[in-house]
């Protein structure tokens, strides 16, 4: 056999099993005060062929309490840990939410999707990871900055002036450090 013939073998069946649909964004963060009512953050799933779609939470890990709710391609009931197939046309680009309840719970979770086409010959996940902080005021972070070692953002910059609205990891002087939502 000729090395083009045996090269062409190898590559048929390659391309026989070829992607059937694109995620924009596989992994979502989203930072927000346990006092919010809900917090959500989308993405888009886009089809490269006409293709029947189902989606499973395949991880929950969130705090006691907390509910959420996934849109794809609309909102379904809270706590939807799957759904029957769907068929979609050749590209569309089609949307793909989760919402976040804390319910005044501060915390941490993520919840991952998996997401199959034309009964489970293609497979991808999204990710969502949500953080409900507890609001502190401004006074309350001053009144004890002998405890405080540093205040860094998300992205581990110190900051030196704290404003209202923002997101910040406070480290103390024992070196344990917690993520806040400076309120006013």
């Amino acid at each position: 056999m000729s090395m083009k013939k045996f090269l062409l073998l190898l590559i048929i069946p390659v391309l026989s099993f070829g992607q059937v649909f694109t995620i924009d964004d596989n992994f979502i963060q989203m930072y927000t005060s346990s006092t919010e009512g809900e917090f959500s953050e989308n993405t888009f799933l886009n089809t490269l062929e006409e293709t029947t779609i189902t989606y499973e939470i395949i991880l929950d890990s969130l705090p006691l309490g907390w509910d959420f709710q996934n849109c794809f391609p609309t909102c379904n009931p809270m706590n939807t840990y799957n759904i029957n197939p769907i068929s979609f046309p050749s590209d569309s680009s089609i949307y793909l939410n989760a919402h976040f309840y804390p319910n005044s719970i501060s915390g941490e979770g993520l919840l991952v999707m998996e997401l199959s086409a034309n009964h489970g010959t293609y497979l991808d996940t999204v990710s969502w990871r949500a953080v409900a902080m507890p609001e502190v005021t401004l006074n309350e972070h001053l009144n004890k900055s002998t405890k405080i070692k540093h205040i860094t953002n998300t992205s581990g910059q110190r900051i030196i002036n704290l404003q209202s609205e923002q997101i910040v990891i406070v480290t103390y002087q024992n070196n344990q450090s917690k993520l806040v939502y400076i309120l006013k």
